[in-house]
């Protein structure tokens, strides 16, 4: 397999992981107040993601430039998080966050050229 379709591939794993671990963390803000045992829970499933999307990147990194690979992550995880807030809490997804999305996808589409 090409290597640079392997860095893509570690890079959509690595913004998986960043987005997964920002819906645990919104979700350990949903119950009460002060730390309890859910809490803390979420919130270390959200540091193992962050470090599981750590080492991802870490591969993106071997295999594409800085210059793409980040802008790539991040496009993909910001339209994974928009994704999960409009699917799973119900959070609007309004026309100007449409267009922010795909502003930012162009962005990085054009960032790889």
């Amino acid at each position: 397999m090409n290597p640079t379709y392997v860095g893509y591939l570690w890079c959509a794993l690595a913004a998986l992981a960043s987005a997964t671990s920002t819906f645990l963390i919104k979700m350990s803000s949903q119950g009460e107040a002060g730390l309890n045992f859910v809490r803390l829970a979420y919130l270390g499933a959200a540091c193992g993601s962050y470090g599981l999307g750590f080492i991802f990147y870490t591969f993106a990194l071997q295999r594409l430039q800085i210059s793409l690979a980040y802008p790539v992550m991040t496009a993909v995880t910001m339209a994974l998080v928009t994704a999960a807030g409009t699917l799973m809490l119900q959070e609007a997804l309004t026309p100007t966050k449409i267009a922010g999305l795909l502003l930012v996808t162009a962005g990085a589409f054009v960032l790889s050229r």
